[in-house]
């Protein structure tokens, strides 16, 4: 697992403990668990950690795990497992909790708090800010985002089985933070769509995707609570 270059990769399965500690923290691929052994979750990374079929996990401090199939998942302290169990198992103590997955898209947005009308939804969404003030999506400077104006992407995969298809990937706020809080010149903007534009991957942990969004401001990171205040002193360094 040592010789693995994190950077050429965006998810990795892992079938022990060995293989599990060699991944560094910062690494933004997907993690998933398929062993015959007992692994400990202990870090928080950048995606949940997925545990596959018969996996058994025992996840500590502020990890968050996924749990699929006949897995068996052991939570302490702050964990926080989603739950896609058929006959697995699932122990909780300590100040760790046990969360079930929105079936829909109504679910997800009550869930995560997305404020909504029976036919539009407000996101946000991270992008990059230019010095002249420029908006533009991480993966790519020629996708510009200007405030008051709507951008569409008329590709979007429509497979909610796909976590990562194309389209305009949006989120809730503290998830759109947490994806740019990395880059030196991150900004957080605020959009608008139709709800019957938005395709729910089954997996999200806070992301969808839609086909064509309003830009309706740039949120100060100062307005984005304790986190955002964070990074908003962090960048001015």
């Amino acid at each position: 697992m040592s010789n693995i270059n994190y950077n050429d990769i965006d998810e990795i399965t892992v079938h022990n403990q060995e293989e599990l500690d060699d991944i560094p923290l910062d690494f933004k691929g997907k993690i998933y668990i398929e062993c015959t052994a007992t692994v400990r979750v202990s870090n928080r990374y950048y995606w949940s950690v997925v545990v596959w079929e018969n996996s058994s996990v025992v996840a500590w401090g502020n990890s968050s795990v996924v749990a699929w199939g006949n897995s068996s998942v052991e939570a302490n302290s702050n964990v926080q497992v989603v739950n896609h169990l058929i006959n697995g198992k699932i122990k909780l103590s300590g100040n760790a909790r046990e969360v079930f997955m929105p079936k829909n898209i109504f679910e997800f947005m009550d869930f995560y708090g997305i404020k909504h009308t029976k036919t539009k939804a407000v996101f946000y969404k991270a992008v990059r800010k230019t010095d002249n003030g420029t908006l533009y999506a991480n993966y790519s400077g020629d996708f510009e985002y200007v405030v008051g104006e709507m951008k569409s992407e008329p590709n979007i995969n429509t497979d909610p089985s796909e976590d990562c298809g194309s389209g305009i990937h949006i989120s809730n706020l503290s998830w759109a933070l947490n994806f740019g809080n990395s880059w030196s010149n991150l900004a957080i903007i605020e959009v608008e769509t139709k709800i019957e534009d938005i395709v729910l991957p089954k997996n999200t942990d806070g992301e969808v995707r839609t086909s064509k969004v309003k830009v309706l401001r740039e949120v100060p990171l100062e307005e984005c609570g304790v986190y955002g205040n964070i990074l908003a002193k962090r960048l001015a360094k």
